[in-house]
């Protein structure tokens, strides 16, 4: 029954009056067309949930500097080069590498195994050998495993440098920036990293395959064969060391800033174990070259470590021997045969340990910059460290049970203009030593066939 509305007071009147008003104002708000156009305004303006996309490649954290391409992104090889060339100036070096023997016969095989080479009376630096790559200092280099060929590969801030060293050299022709335009006196430089290039490392089997790592946690491929870089895995620490086991060319050991030794399967796209050896920096990985289960690391913990594979435990691994310095470790390298391994601190100090028997060691003072490392030659014998003008060579000999090392020699040159750093010894072309300084190469050559080139030129 309605109600009177003279019954009604003031109050319940007005607010009567109130709720119709209100029901007239919604139904006109409702005829027009304003209501659907606002509902579609802020149904558009509310983005839609979009599924959460797999990850192409292993996750990895936010660079504290710079950037990085993709992982597993590929690109051309002349992309990556360096300089004002028209044409692809890369093309001769990728040549090169593909025309070079491979696999290697028989005779090259058993010349660098068991050399009797003598590095004091057999090597010569000729005037024409020495090439200057980068401004910046030169962090890591490597001779590819060519059979007869000598190719460098060396690692600097964000450069990856080639130098076909049997390319003829006719004056350097200088580009813009200071940086060759065509790669005219067989030096050529790549850009595939965002980071300083760490580590470089090539299998014997698969010498094609150039493997490099950088201070951004970046793993980089260069594939000869294909003509391209392939950024292969990220990381989360930067790395500084890189190798390859004896066996299998498609496994990747690295060291992270953290001290963790991981292995990287390439041919899965992922890495495989993951171990905590160390307190710091991982400063190199090596092999022995006769076991390979046995692997030898450095660090900036002072110390350098033995490892058995097969026993090493993810959280808690047990090393065979530990190797102990007063500074920083820079480097561990086995012998040709495996039977020694030599480590380098910075200490100024050269560390020998027989790895048949972990009791026999010793050392040898070393007066040199903070950054050498110590690399052996062709034989078990001769331990070359590098000095202002020459290359120092240090004998090791095993005799009843007790290693004995003395300053055999030290051959100079006056082509010598940087400090050696490092030295790289061609796996195959016995007598082939590149000596790294600061931003030059420097490479010996056997001092017969310097003589037979020069009676060559002068017929």
């Amino acid at each position: 029954m309605a109600e009177n509305p003279e019954a009604l007071t003031e109050y319940e009147r007005r607010r009567q009056d109130n709720i119709r008003r209100n029901q007239a104002i919604l139904a006109g708000s409702a005829a027009t067309p304003q209501t659907a156009d606002v509902s579609a305004a802020f149904a558009a303006a509310r983005p839609k949930k979009q599924p959460r996309a797999a990850p192409a490649a292993p996750a990895a954290a936010t660079r504290r500097s710079g950037s990085a391409r993709p992982a597993a992104a590929a690109f051309p090889i002349p992309d990556a080069f360096v300089g004002r060339a028209v044409t692809d100036a890369s093309a001769p070096l990728t040549s090169a590498i593909l025309a070079a023997a491979w696999p290697p016969g028989a005779e090259a095989r058993a010349a660098a195994s068991g050399s009797e080479f003598e590095p004091d009376k057999g090597l010569a630096l000729k005037p024409g050998k020495a090439r200057k790559l980068v401004e910046t200092m030169i962090a890591a280099a490597r001779v590819l495993p060519l059979a007869d060929r000598t190719v460098v590969a060396a690692g600097t801030l964000q450069y990856l440098v080639f130098w076909d060293a049997d390319r003829p050299a006719p004056a350097p022709r200088v580009g813009a920036g200071g940086m060759r335009g065509v790669a005219a006196d067989g030096v050529f430089t790549y850009r595939p990293h965002a980071g300083s290039v760490a580590a470089i490392t090539a299998h014997p089997s698969a010498p094609r395959k150039i493997y490099s790592c950088s201070d951004h946690g970046e793993i980089c491929l260069m594939n000869v064969e294909k003509e391209v870089f392939s950024m292969i895995c990220l990381c989360n620490y930067p790395l500084y060391s890189l190798c390859q086991a004896p066996d299998t060319a498609t496994c990747l050991y690295f060291g992270e800033g953290n001290g963790q030794l991981k292995a990287f399967d390439e041919r899965a796209g992922n890495v495989s174990s993951t171990w905590r050896l160390h307190r710091d920096c991982i400063s190199s990985i090596d092999f022995n070259p006769e076991n390979p289960y046995m692997l030898a690391t450095s660090s900036l913990d002072r110390t350098a470590c033995l490892w058995d594979l097969r026993n090493m435990k993810m959280l808690k691994p047990k090393s065979l021997k530990v190797v102990k310095h007063k500074e920083r470790v820079q480097s561990a390298y086995f012998s040709p045969s495996g039977s020694f391994l030599a480590t380098t601190s910075r200490d100024n100090t050269v560390g020998i340990l027989s790895v048949r028997d972990f009791n026999i060691s010793c050392s040898q003072q070393h007066f040199g910059p903070w950054t050498f490392k110590v690399s052996w030659g062709w034989n078990d014998s001769d331990l070359l460290l590098g000095t202002q003008r020459g290359i120092q060579i240090i004998s090791v000999d095993l005799k009843d049970d007790n290693i004995s090392t003395t300053c055999k020699s030290c051959i100079e040159s006056e082509h010598m203009t940087e400090l050696l750093r490092l030295c790289a010894a061609h796996p195959y072309r016995v007598g082939y030593l590149a000596c790294v300084g600061r931003n030059k190469v420097f490479l010996w050559t056997p001092e017969q066939d310097s003589e037979q080139k020069d009676s060559s030129l002068s017929e």
